[in-house]
């Protein structure tokens, strides 16, 4: 999948560059303190420097089908970060994965809108007809988020592969094109500036949103 810059109220959304990002992300993401602990679930072997992450950037930006997107403020500083995967254009199938909000972006707009256009790009740029969200079954704040967005759950696949020597059953959740419009009105009107108060609390959450 092609990647080309995006700019929301909120967040802005860059193609991965390896030179100048892995640094900008260990430190958005904890760095040594903390980076292990964010990225948990992503099933990788403990890093104890940049180096370490490095490889693992790498890895991830030469495999087909996959594109990194780094979240960024409106000044420019890193947030975090997500990939699209397992893409397979001739079906219209996408999926987004490696998804790593440092401690300045969770819980706030910028998350929200983040992935609102990730999910728009996929199906009202590239015209794709499924989007798919999977995780680590026990991983409750992801399968959470899943939902809120608008993905349906699907199912556990058991004993799908082995991560660092565990056993992961993955949880598979997916958004359709045909669920996409009600799901993209939701996100715009969470969005809007009109559905936060004076304190940036919102008035109204993105499920009824959606369900209204």
């Amino acid at each position: 999948m092609t990647a080309a810059q995006l700019v929301g109220r909120y967040v802005a959304i860059d193609p991965f560059d390896a030179e100048r990002d892995p640094p900008l992300l260990w430190e958005a993401l904890g760095g040594e303190a903390q980076i292990n602990e964010r990225l948990r679930w992503f099933g990788w072997e403990p890093m104890r420097r940049l180096a370490d992450f490095r490889v693992h950037l790498d890895g991830m930006a030469v495999n087909d089908g996959e594109a990194i997107n780094v979240f960024r403020d409106l000044r420019g500083a890193v947030l975090g970060m997500a990939s699209y995967l397992s893409t397979v254009a001739e079906h219209g199938v996408t999926e987004v994965g490696y998804v790593a909000h440092g401690p300045a972006m969770s819980r706030t707009p910028a998350s929200t809108e983040a992935h609102y256009l990730l999910a728009q790009r996929a199906f009202d740029t590239f015209g794709y007809r499924r989007y798919e969200w999977k995780c680590n079954a026990g991983n409750l704040p992801s399968r959470r988020a899943a939902e809120r967005m608008g993905f349906v759950y699907e199912g556990t696949f058991r004993q799908q592969r082995v991560a660092r020597d565990r056993n992961r059953d993955t949880a598979w959740f997916s958004m359709t094109d045909g669920e996409w419009p009600a799901c993209r009105d939701a996100f715009e009107a969470w969005l809007s500036p009109d559905n936060f108060d004076p304190r940036g609390c919102q008035k109204r959450r993105l499920e009824d949103l959606r369900r209204a």
